[in-house]
């Protein structure tokens, strides 16, 4: 028990100050490549059962439970590589505060760069091509923010704050994105199709914790979405 409670104090630690913290589990590669295989079928059953091994992993819990205020998950998607380009979900620095989280589910032989510290500062950014923030070079250079390059010739598993820059090398990442319930209330839902099946995996999600919620919506038979 000592030793969980150090580790995620370790976790905290590391995404408050240098704004991510790697979990160093090389077993994510197999079960990504396993996703890509399939098709990337997240909205399904058996992507529900995926979502719960990792965007719910306990570990992932933790730190969500004691980094934020009640949050839920409110995307689901897939970043691949963008080489020469620093990436950020969230703007704003300090002015932002901490109100959303990013875990990366990284391919194998994935490349990624972390920009430590750079989500304490309220960078200048540009419009990117991928509903992200680019954050120019010289913005990094004036704050001093240097990068932490990630190798995963296995893959791996990692949490950062929403507002820190990243560089995707090499690969992709699954990312699961965690908002508080301010900044969720404005997200559009996750519809999945309705089945009974995909409820009661949804229904299981909402069990695990009762701080952290899905911003998923049903469809129903006539094409509308219930909550």
């Amino acid at each position: 028990m000592a030793s969980t409670a150090f580790k995620l104090d370790v976790a905290r630690r590391s995404l408050l100050e240098e704004g991510f913290f790697d979990l160093n589990d090389s077993t994510v590669g197999d079960r990504v490549l396993e996703v890509e295989m399939r098709g990337f079928p997240y909205l399904t059953e058996y992507g529900m059962d995926f979502c719960k091994q990792f965007a719910f992993d306990e570990r992932i819990r933790s730190i969500l439970e004691t980094s934020l205020e009640r949050c839920s998950l409110g995307h689901w998607l897939r970043y691949e590589e963008f080489p020469g380009h620093v990436e950020c979900f969230r703007r704003g620095g300090p002015k932002a505060g901490r109100r959303v989280l990013m875990v990366h589910l990284w391919a194998k032989g994935s490349r990624v760069e972390y920009y430590t510290l750079s989500h304490l500062h309220d960078l200048a950014t540009t419009k990117g091509r991928r509903s992200l923030y680019e954050i120019p070079q010289s913005e990094l250079d004036r704050m001093g923010s240097k990068p932490e390059v990630k190798d995963f010739p296995d893959g791996g598993l990692v949490i950062l704050d929403a507002r820190l820059g990243f560089k995707i090398e090499q690969g992709y990442a699954i990312t699961f994105l965690f908002a508080t319930d301010e900044v969720i209330a404005n997200w559009a839902k996750m519809t999945l199709p309705y089945s009974k099946g995909l409820e009661h995996k949804v229904r299981d999600l909402e069990m695990l914790s009762a701080k952290i919620g899905v911003n998923f919506a049903f469809e129903s038979s006539g094409g509308s979405t219930e909550n």
